[in-house]
């Protein structure tokens, strides 16, 4: 039986969270709050038994931290990425070929002409100056008048003084490593975005910027001393469908983390920086791109799942999954239609991966349990269910930490393999 592979191995909120990143050279290029840390992707790799002469992937890259360390360590990486902001963002932290010195040279020259124009422009004279306001809803719910003015001036320095595209890309980063929490009239909470008031808070979006883009160029300098480091490719695609992918390696380790079943949205929690950065320009965009994702919720990705009855799309359900949505519908049906699609497009995704050359495959999943409507989800349990269904084996279930958002709920790895 798969459960009894389950073990409990506990590992510190700050190797396995986020927060292990805070710290760490180009990981802290750009915070995302579900990302697993550095250390874990070490840990993985040790568990799967990755050398220098594997190829990992990571099918829901999101900041890339897997691509990151695999690369500092000297492997070789492919990643997947849904959302184009993340996508972007993993494209510059995996590129570090960039001359630091004609970064520095450009650094100068955009906080100077940031310096010279900031004084000359106030918010009601934006559109005279040719500075759109991004058009996210109610924009100044998330930022205050002054703080616009100058995170758009600043923006537009960037684009306007870098000699090079890639020096650009590397300080609008920069920008948007920064813009949450720092920039933006948001807390990040446990996971979820929430206002709050900042009227009266010293917002310095110059020192703050620059303060990030002189870390991002030491970070760099160190990262370019590796002798012999990874090299990582990341495509903008759906992990589930494979548009655009072409991999010529075969691929021996997947590590990943996919979104939980939690209705957490990475496409709501990225909403600042993508309309900031110009990726959105309607909310149309921003649910049409979530009714893709496993687990998004935005706008009518939700409603959607209100009518009707999202079926199991294999037949080996039946004996696991299905009996936990049954379990679910019974209080809500829209919920247990979410949950069905988010176990559906999971088991989807494994299968895509047949398509794509390998060898050995071992994999490692970092998903966490749920409760929905007082029904316990094991994640961790359903996931290896599915695994077996698909012709994998499954190696063990690690119970690594306890999630905050409810009792006895755990995140976990599962490990499995190929025969």
């Amino acid at each position: 039986m798969v459960e009894n592979t389950i073990s409990y191995n506990h590992i510190p909120v700050k190797q396995s969270t986020f927060k292990g990143g805070l710290g760490a050279s180009i990981h802290r290029w750009f915070r995302l709050t579900p990302s697993f840390g550095p250390e874990l992707v070490v840990e993985m790799m040790s568990k799967l038994g990755c050398q220098a002469s594997d190829i990992v992937l990571d099918p829901f890259s999101g900041a890339s931290t897997t691509l990151i360390e695999s690369a500092l360590n000297g492997v070789s990486s492919y990643g997947f990425e849904i959302n184009p902001l993340l996508h972007w963002v993993g494209k510059v932290c995996i590129d570090w070929t960039p001359d630091t010195d004609a970064l520095r040279r450009d650094l100068e020259a955009i906080l100077q002409n940031y310096t010279n124009e900031v004084s000359k422009i106030s918010f009601d004279d934006l559109e005279n100056h040719g500075l759109e306001i991004p058009s996210i809803h109610n924009p100044l719910r998330w930022w205050r008048k002054d703080v616009l003015r100058d995170l758009l001036v600043l923006k537009r320095s960037i684009r306007q003084q870098c000699r090079a595209e890639q020096n650009a890309e590397f300080f609008m980063l920069a920008f948007a490593g920064v813009l949450v929490p720092e920039l933006t009239n948001v807390t990040l909470g446990k996971l979820q975005l929430h206002f709050i008031e900042r009227e009266d808070d010293l917002i310095d979006v110059k020192g703050t910027f620059q303060r990030h883009a002189n870390t991002m160029i030491g970070d760099l300098e160190v990262a370019q001393k590796i002798t012999t480091p990874g090299k990582a490719k990341i495509f903008h695609t759906n992990s589930v469908t494979l548009e655009g992918v072409e991999i010529d390696k075969p691929i021996n380790c997947v590590i990943t983390s996919p979104p939980y079943p939690n209705r957490y949205s990475y496409v709501w929690n990225t909403r600042p920086h993508l309309y900031m950065l110009d990726f959105f320009s309607n909310a149309k965009q921003a649910s049409d791109l979530d009714k893709k994702t496993i687990g998004g919720t935005w706008g009518t990705a939700t409603s959607m799942l209100a009518k009707g009855r999202v079926d199991p799309d294999f037949e080996f359900f039946e004996e696991s999954v299905t009996p936990v949505i049954e379990a679910i519908r019974e209080q809500d049906n829209l919920m247990a239609n979410y949950v069905m699609k988010y176990f559906n497009l999971l088991a989807l995704q494994i299968k895509a991966m047949e398509g794509l050359p390998q060898n050995g495959l071992r994999c490692a999943y970092v998903v966490g349990n749920s409760r929905v409507k007082g029904v316990y989800v094991e994640t961790d349990v359903l996931l290896a269910k599915i695994f077996m269904g698909l012709g994998y084996s499954i190696d063990s279930i690690e119970r690594i930490r306890k999630r905050n958002s409810g009792k006895d709920l755990h995140e976990s790895i599962v490990y499995s393999w190929k025969p």
